[in-house]
């Protein structure tokens, strides 16, 4: 069994144990995975680049341990999307479990951002926000602002 670190799309950090590379795929809910690597080379953060609408919001826990256990600044940080499991890789490259200790230094730099890179990232959250929110207005048609008056309509 391997143990991993379960950011969920609702901001809680699970502790999970997997059987095999494929049970991540089943933690994030999608076939097609992709994978980031810390600075230090010892975490690795599993993600989807699927746009479903179940994986567009913000991981918000996954981005700020992204952004602490890497050189990212707050301003060019990707923003982590949907569901991400967080495991260590072996010298193979698969995955091998964590120990408590890396599990629990992971959860601890939840939080440690300063203030200067807590306000750049909600700008960036609410920007993110605003603009998925635009673009889902533009898809779905507002049938109540029609162009041509009813009675008009009526008349044909």
């Amino acid at each position: 069994m391997i143990q991993v670190l379960h950011a969920s799309h609702n901001g809680v950090l699970y502790k999970r144990h997997i059987a095999h590379i494929d049970d991540i795929a089943d933690l994030i809910r999608e076939s097609d995975v992709a994978t980031l690597t810390s600075a230090d080379g010892r975490t690795d953060f599993w993600t989807t680049p699927s746009t479903r609408p179940c994986h567009r919001r913000i991981n918000r826990k996954a981005t700020e341990i992204f952004l602490a256990t890497t050189g990212f600044t707050a301003r060019n940080v990707p923003l982590l999307r949907g569901i991400v499991v967080l495991t260590a890789h072996g010298p193979t490259g698969a995955p091998i479990t964590m120990t408590d200790a890396h599990l629990t230094g992971l959860a601890d730099t939840v939080g440690t951002t300063s203030w200067r890179d807590d306000l750049i990232l909600a700008v960036r959250y609410a920007r993110d926000e605003r603009r998925q929110r635009r673009a889902e207005q533009a898809v779905q048609p507002d049938f109540f602002q029609r162009k041509t008056p009813f009675r008009r309509l009526l008349r044909r």
